[in-house]
């Protein structure tokens, strides 16, 4: 059996491997965009400034999009490597493709 499930996810997201996949879709323009937002992440706590330095920030409203962006890009190169995985990716989508037309 294989499990996908991410241990907080956002924190995990390598910030220098993302940008990097990011640049195989968008142009320099809004990569620098990109870079900007995810880099300059900071957060105060008990009165204390903090820069996160590697991960998106948990309850930023692009995190989730670019999480999933990540995953995705993870889950297919797993996916790839793995022959047992191939098959049981075909059999939950058959299976979830099912439930979505009761």
């Amino acid at each position: 059996m294989v499990s996908f499930d991410v241990v907080t996810l956002f924190t995990k997201v390598p910030v220098e491997e993302l940008l990097t996949l990011l640049s195989q879709h968008y142009n320099d323009d809004i990569l620098a965009l990109y870079k900007h937002v995810l880099t300059s992440t900071y957060f105060c706590v008990d009165g204390q400034f903090y820069e996160q330095t590697d991960g998106v920030a948990m309850g930023y409203p692009l995190s989730p999009v670019i999480a999933n962006f990540y995953m995705e890009d993870f889950e297919m190169k797993a996916i790839k490597s793995h022959t047992q995985a191939r098959l049981l990716l075909y059999i939950c989508r058959r299976y979830f493709r099912h439930l979505a037309t009761w």
